[in-house]
């Protein structure tokens, strides 16, 4: 065989292998995944160990805000597996029932007030001090957008209770026409602006703070959102949000901050999807990695007894 004919039939079999290897990677199973902004990293960590232990799978994540990525599946028809969500009550209030039939409870977390190396007056904010820095005129401070992420409008419930519990006369109303109060759509965007020190404080999640390695002033249990045992408290703080229809409002009052998780009814790879639920749920699995990132395990429990659940996710279920 000639040189000339080799080098052609060398070249279509590399052709073809290479055809053959894209064709199976297009043919191996996606699992879609959308979750809250703040569960990026461990959700990085847990679809790391996931297609480790399932190499014909690839967990495709989508990061955003809750309340934005299920409107997304919603008004948008956006092809969802797992969705895991900052606030369960996003499941319960824009998902169900119509897009989807359970709800399951897994981690909770708490409010902090993120600062960074070039933060203003970082060497002197304390829990009795930190309404008065912030309202500063030469402090930049931010939130995410209330609408679109549950931390944005639990921010805004943090400053409601601390106008009560510090009796701070009209601290809300100054916070929402501060000069420089800025809003970003998911709470991670304020991550990097902290760390640039294009921002001096954000209202962000412990979690997030955490596995950033930024500076953080733990806020009062009474303001924080943590503890359930304040839950009538929290209670008393309020934001009206955009509902399900263009153009309607839904108001959502304080609670502890509890994450939820669901399939969607018509999740395009159920099957696929339940399998990685069920290691999300595993006690050496996903929650392990939640703990080890910073975030305390809710249960994982429905938010209602009885709740119908696929056999696999019940097994993994606190009484």
């Amino acid at each position: 065989m000639g040189k000339f004919k080799r080098s052609v039939l060398l070249v279509t079999v590399l052709s073809l292998l290479v055809v053959a290897t894209a064709t199976a990677a297009l043919a191996g199973e996606k699992v879609i995944v959308f979750h809250a902004g703040s569960l990026s990293a461990p959700m990085a960590e847990i679809e790391g160990l996931y297609e480790k232990a399932n190499p014909d799978v690839d967990v495709q994540r989508e990061a955003g805000g809750s309340a934005a990525l299920a409107r997304k599946i919603t008004d948008l028809g956006g092809a969802c597996d797992v969705f895991l969500s900052a606030d369960y009550m996003v499941i319960e209030k824009l998902l169900r029932p119509a897009v989807a039939d359970w709800n399951v409870l897994f981690a909770s977390n708490a409010i902090v007030l993120m600062y960074g190396p070039k933060s203003k007056y970082a060497g002197e904010i304390n829990k009795d001090n930190w309404t008065e820095v912030l309202m500063r005129t030469d402090v930049r401070w931010g939130h995410s957008e209330p609408d679109a992420d549950p931390c944005g409008y639990r921010s805004l419930m943090v400053l409601q209770l601390a106008e009560e519990f510090y009796g701070d006369k009209d601290l809300y109303a100054r916070a929402m026409e501060h000069p420089e109060r800025a809003v970003r759509p998911k709470a991670i965007d304020l991550v990097a602006m902290v760390e640039s020190g294009a921002m001096d404080y954000a209202f962000e999640y412990k979690s997030v703070a955490v596995q950033h390695g930024l500076n953080y002033l733990d806020l009062p249990d009474e303001i924080n959102l943590k503890d359930p045992g304040f839950a009538e408290k929290y209670a008393a703080a309020s934001v009206e949000l955009a509902g399900k229809e263009p153009g309607q409002k839904m108001t959502v009052k304080g609670e502890p901050i509890v994450y939820g998780l669901v399939i969607p009814k018509d999740a395009p790879n159920m099957e696929g999807a339940l399998k990685l639920v069920e290691f999300i749920l595993a006690q050496d699995g996903g929650l392990k990695v939640f703990e080890e990132m910073g975030q305390d395990i809710v249960g994982p429990q429905t938010i209602t007894p009885g709740e119908k659940v696929p056999a696999g996710v019940e097994a993994l279920l606190v009484e």
